[in-house]
């Protein structure tokens, strides 16, 4: 590898930004100001969804868009919801959240926020059912239950003979507890009322809507990420106040789908009730230029070239080529440049299959998937560039165009050393043979000359062409050539 400085293995702090949307290589600066429109214009709550799926950057634009939005004079919660399904009731977490917000604001009382906080306490305790013990005597599992529920669970069946023993006596003790629930049914509800109407009021009081972000939905524990919805809904559903919820949509569906019992369209349905409107990021595939300046800061940031020299790096191109085909997420990127750091040979030729092996780890053709994937990219660059090429290029039959391939390449980014090369080479000596590269043609009776050529970008020494995807695969999964 060449034009390198030293590696760099710094990470965003997203827990303290300084300035929101810096770095924002993927324009989400502009989503950011429509959604602080929105919220600014809308006269009642809401519940939002923001949907991306893994690793497309849903924390680094919540993060930043809370920042920008406590720039503009919002009151903005953030909470993460996998670092607190530890605790069994979702309702008293948010209602703690909210009361400290209203407790910083300049224009509510502190005996307001007291108030607020005794409502939410009678509230709390109202919610204390007798629901775990029903559970645990059914032997059911319920979804609102939490670890008390499971606990019971346990001891009932642990101890079925013992808690048969005394069934009678627990049984008037439910009926009891029963009668006096239906009894204190309707001042329940008026608690609930009590406390809406305190937190409608509080919430009226401040300038701005109430922005309440809830990140990592999809990664925390199923049963809470569940009923913390459900309570958003049901008890903070208020004007001047709207959550966020941050997920993979797609994802968390199936989570609903797999504690209820729905098939996989009823998932969706069943979320959707609770959820106002989708917002969705832009997603970030099947779009070549979107991913180029993520991959230059690797680039420079994580494997140390410099900025200046990278539109000559065939590594960045190759990259990109890859990611083009794949559509990894960012973070999947950032995952697999960093093993390509660790796994660097400094020989320039075997370390493009090294990219190449790491970018198609679960190929069964190795060889296919680089043709096609670094076809594809020059047909881009030939079009986005308006390219002198392209008149042969198109006139060409794709299976013939490996040579120019490599002038575009070295015409466009002045690389003597890549990929392309590879392919040419290869091409050259299998003939006419295969419309592709494909590792199937290394399966047939290959002369030496194919041979040497095979092993000269091989990490370990072949004995025959066909094990090339092998060796390959077996350096990228354990680190060692020999």
């Amino acid at each position: 590898m060449t034009d390198q400085t030293q590696l760099n293995w710094n990470r965003t702090n997203l827990d303290n930004i300084e300035t929101a949307w810096e770095g924002d290589l993927w324009d989400r600066k502009r989503l950011g100001i429509q959604l602080t429109s929105y919220v600014d214009r809308l006269q009642c709550g809401a519940v939002l969804t923001l949907d991306a799926r893994w690793g497309e950057g849903k924390t680094w634009f919540v993060r930043n868009w809370q920042k920008h939005l406590e720039d503009e004079n919002h009151h903005v919660i953030y909470l993460d919801a996998f670092a607190n399904d530890y605790l069994d009731d979702p309702f008293l977490t948010i209602a703690a959240e909210i009361s400290q917000t209203f407790k910083n604001s300049d224009n509510i009382d502190d005996a307001d926020v007291n108030s607020f906080n005794e409502k939410t306490a009678s509230v709390l305790i109202s919610l204390a059912a007798i629901l775990p013990v029903i559970a645990a005597k059914a032997g059911l599992h319920w979804i609102g239950l939490g670890g008390a529920g499971e606990a019971i669970q346990e001891v009932y069946k642990d101890g079925k003979d013992i808690y048969d023993s005394v069934s009678d006596e627990i049984t008037g003790k439910l009926k009891e507890h029963i009668e006096k629930k239906i009894e204190n049914h309707h001042l329940e509800k008026e608690l609930i009322q009590d406390f809406k109407r305190e937190l409608n009021q509080l919430a009226d009081k401040l300038e701005k809507p109430l922005v309440f972000i809830i990140d990592e939905l999809d990664r925390c524990r199923p049963d809470f990420a569940i009923r913390l919805i459900e309570k958003i809904k049901h008890f903070f559903d208020i004007p001047k106040i709207v959550f966020v919820l941050v997920m993979d949509k797609t994802q968390f569906s199936k989570v609903v789908c797999h504690n209820y019992g729905y098939d996989e369209e009823s998932g969706e349905e069943y979320l959707d009730k609770f959820v106002d409107f989708t917002i969705r990021l832009k997603s970030t595939l099947n779009e070549p230029d979107f991913y180029a300046e993520v991959i230059k800061h690797l680039f420079v940031n994580v494997l140390g070239y410099k900025y200046e020299l990278l539109e000559s790096n065939n590594f960045y191109h190759e990259c990109r080529a890859y990611n083009q085909a794949t559509g990894y997420s960012k973070r999947e990127i950032i995952n697999l440049i960093h093993r390509f750091s660790l796994l660097v040979t400094g020989d320039d030729k075997k370390d493009s299959l090294v990219l190449a092996a790491l970018f198609f780890k679960n190929s069964e053709d190795l060889f296919k998937d680089i043709f096609l994937a670094i076809h594809n990219y020059t047909d881009f660059i030939i079009r986005k560039n308006n390219s002198a090429f392209g008149d042969v290029w198109y006139e060409t039959d794709r299976e013939q165009r490996s040579n120019i391939m490599l002038n575009v390449w070295s015409n466009s980014f002045g690389v003597t050393s890549s990929i392309v090369n590879f392919i040419n080479l290869v091409k050259q000596n299998i003939g006419d043979r295969e419309s592709f590269i494909s590792s199937s043609i290394f399966t047939q009776k290959i002369d030496q000359k194919i041979l040497s050529l095979l092993q000269s970008y091989s990490i370990n020494s072949l004995c025959q062409s066909n094990q090339f995807d092998l060796k390959w695969f077996q350096y990228i999964e354990s680190g060692i050539k020999h």
